[in-house]
């Protein structure tokens, strides 16, 4: 009995470690799930897990903070493409993970705002133990910012690979890390591989310039100046150089770089210029003191012609005042000239009007009366010659009294004297009607008959002309 006893007490013993390790068993597997669970949904990579259609059935927080939303509920159950920046994308990527059981990659989505998030992801179907899909899984990361500093650097890289500049990078050390093309072009080479690794100091053309460069960026962070470069056939190549130290975040020296640019036309432009600047300067001077010569015998030229012309105004001044006295001389001998021969022709006038009406009228009553032939002859004489005397006199009067008869002309000279009819024909001894008869052939022959002219008037108006 007490073997048997024995037996079933062991027996008992067994079945209980038995069922004591069944459920240790089970309480392992249960905590597994549980770690794996909690790994998840705390993995700083976005995890979902969706069915073989495409639709969300899991998120964890890093997947929905990804998308911006506040409760898994805004993601469960909608379909992965909703989700994406490129529905065609999107729907390529799930056809080569339902056919591959794989896909990887970037690929582009949109967040809960509408703003776009790229993220690295890999995806992956999920098999149960008969070996039949039954979900999918993805694993995503965030990487927009990276993605925008990638292009940000690239962007840079395509600046200063494009840059009209010669630009390259060196480390510490000062051998070439890097070169662009402009800096390649200007060099002479063709391929970078002539450049990077070889030291900055084998492109100098002169050692002593680029040790104090390089010293110069080392211990004050930066170098700016011309200098001579050598190029690949050992030309030489003027530069203007401008280097700096790279720091990192945190101030460290990581590396060197410099821009340069082929100044060599611009230097012979230069020295050029300074050439015709002295030339210039040259002429310049010369021409001045031309100038200087010029304004100075100009100066003379005006101090003489100010003193011609002081002199000139001196002698037009002279000369105004001779020409005013002879002007006031002359004037004065016209005046003499006219009254002389206004006195002249008085005096004819008188002589000629006093012969023809003192002489010549008791002359013709001599010759009328009974003259002896003697007496005859001397009274002709006596008539001859007073007519020689008086001949001059007629021609210059002739034109005033045309061809009176001496009666006439001793009637228009009573005229003139304000004689009336009576007085003249008591004076000349004649009627009243001889008198009228001449006065009209006066007129007549001055052009004044039938017109309401004073005939004295006009007798005077020509002994005044």
């Amino acid at each position: 009995m007490a073997p048997r006893k024995k037996k079933k007490e062991m027996a008992d013993k067994a079945s209980e470690s038995i069922k004591d390790k069944g459920f240790a068993i089970s309480t392992s597997i249960d905590e597994q799930m549980k770690i794996r669970d909690r790994a998840i949904a705390s993995s700083i990579s976005g995890i979902a897990i969706g069915d073989l259609e495409g639709r969300v059935m899991y998120v964890n927080k890093a997947a929905l903070e990804m998308w911006g939303g506040d409760d898994a509920s805004e993601i469960l159950g909608r379909h992965v493409i909703e989700f994406a920046e490129s529905e065609e994308e999107a729907r390529q990527a799930l056809i080569s993970l339902l056919k591959k059981g794989w896909w990887s990659g970037e690929i582009a989505g949109k967040r809960r705002d509408g703003s776009t998030i790229i993220v690295h992801l890999s995806a992956n179907l999920v098999y149960d133990d008969k070996g039949a899909p039954i979900c999918t899984m993805a694993s995503y990361m965030d990487i927009t910012e990276r993605k925008r500093m990638e292009d940000e650097l690239r962007l840079k890289e395509y600046a200063i690979q494009s840059s009209m500049n010669g630009i390259a990078v060196a480390d510490l050390e000062g051998n070439v890390t890097y070169v662009n093309d402009a800096g390649l072009r200007m060099w002479g080479g063709v391929d970078r591989s002539e450049i990077i690794g070889k030291n900055a100091m084998m492109f100098a053309g002169s050692k002593e310039v680029a040790e104090e460069a390089l010293r110069s960026v080392l211990e004050h962070g930066s170098w700016v100046g011309e200098g001579v470069g050598k190029r690949k056939d050992g030309t030489p190549v003027d530069i203007l150089l401008s280097a700096n130290l790279v720091r990192d975040d945190e101030g460290r020296p990581v590396c060197l770089m410099a821009s340069f640019s082929d100044i060599t036309d611009l230097k012979k432009a230069k020295e050029n210029l300074e050439k015709l600047n002295q030339e210039l300067e040259s002429k310049v001077e010369e021409r001045t003191r031309e100038l200087v010569h010029a304004n100075e015998k100009l100066r003379k030229e005006i101090e003489e012609r100010k003193l011609a012309e002081s002199e000139l105004m001196l002698k037009e001044k002279e000369l105004r005042l001779e020409s005013l006295n002879l002007a006031e001389a002359n004037t004065a001998l016209k005046v003499l000239l006219k009254r002389r021969e206004q006195d002249r022709e008085e005096l004819e006038e008188k002589v000629l009007t006093n012969v023809k009406e003192l002489i010549f009228p008791y002359i013709e009553k001599l010759e009328s009366s009974r003259l002896d032939g003697e007496q005859n002859t001397y009274v002709g004489i006596i008539k001859s010659n007073l007519e020689n005397i008086i001949s001059p006199f007629l021609s210059r009067v002739s034109s005033k009294y045309l061809n009176f008869t001496p009666m006439e002309i001793q009637v228009a000279n009573l005229v003139k004297e304000g004689k009336s009819t009576k007085e003249m024909a008591d004076i000349l001894n004649v009627s009243d009607r001889a008198i009228e008869f001449h006065r009209n052939n006066i007129r007549k022959k001055l052009g004044l008959k039938n017109k309401k002219v004073n005939l004295r008037s006009y007798l005077m108006t020509l002994s005044r002309n």
